[in-house]
């Protein structure tokens, strides 16, 4: 099922090329960490608009701790512990079903709106998690495109309980597998723009919680995207998205 034409904002795929990035310095200070997780760090961030540097203290101390600046301006720190066991390629994000139990650190929040290219499917769904997160504890509306349902089955459980917890979930893809429970609204779509695109957009009342992450998969598993808190960027994304009504809206009513 296609869906239907719409002047109001550009195609998905577009929207992806509209977004200026910026530049980030990720600097990791006394590290000891051995060429492994090393690899494993510069993996994660060279696919990013995220330049990263190794340098010392001149007392050494403290040990294995980020900071991440903004041309010359500081914006977050945090240990290379907390970071490493979010980013490593066995990441704990990657099988979580219980949205409590998420653990997202702010410097990661804090690279929005820079560009990354060749993100394979891991490190979308460790992406998505800071929305997914944010929106069971702040509630909101969240939608989230899965190209295809059955890329949903093994997230279902996660979905599941932000649905039940109040937030209002909306599902996007073609409908290869039937979604089990009633209370998401589904958009059910085939179109070329659906199945080529990951995207999880939370709406929210106040601009400030808005946020939004969209690639798109320009080769097979490798996905091409940002992901932004800037109001006006999410609100163009949903503008896009009105035109993929639901199909199938939920009776579920939360519990007060």
């Amino acid at each position: 099922m296609a869906g239907p034409e719409t002047d109001d904002a550009p195609p998905l795929p577009e929207i992806v090329d509209l977004v200026d990035e910026r530049e980030l310095t990720l600097t990791l200070y006394n590290d000891d960490a051995g060429d492994g997780m090393r690899g494993d760090i510069r993996s994660y961030f060279q696919v990013q608009s995220v330049e990263l540097r190794r340098a010392t203290t001149d007392d050494g101390r403290p040990r294995n701790f980020f900071v991440l600046h903004d041309r010359d301006h500081f914006v977050d720190a945090t240990s290379l512990a907390s970071l490493y066991r979010v980013i490593r390629p066995d990441s704990e994000l990657l099988d979580v079903v219980d949205p409590a139990v998420i653990e997202y650190p702010d410097l990661l929040r804090q690279i929005d709106q820079t560009v990354f290219t060749d993100y394979g499917r891991p490190r979308m769904t460790i992406a998505s998690r800071e929305i997914e997160e944010f929106a069971y504890r702040h509630g909101g509306s969240l939608h989230a495109g899965f190209q295809v349902y059955s890329n949903l089955k093994p997230q279902y459980a996660l979905y599941d309980r932000i649905a039940r917890a109040g937030v209002d979930t909306h599902l996007y893809g073609a409908p290869d597998w039937h979604v089990p429970s009633e209370v998401h609204d589904l958009h059910e779509y085939a179109d070329d723009e659906i199945t080529s695109t990951w995207f999880v957009v939370l709406d929210a009342e106040r601009d400030a919680e808005k946020r939004a992450l969209l690639a798109e998969e320009r080769e097979r598993d490798q996905f091409y995207g940002f992901w932004t808190f800037d109001a006006e960027i999410v609100d163009t994304i949903l503008d896009r998205l009105e035109a993929f009504p639901p199909t199938r809206s939920s009776p579920f009513e939360y519990a007060d």
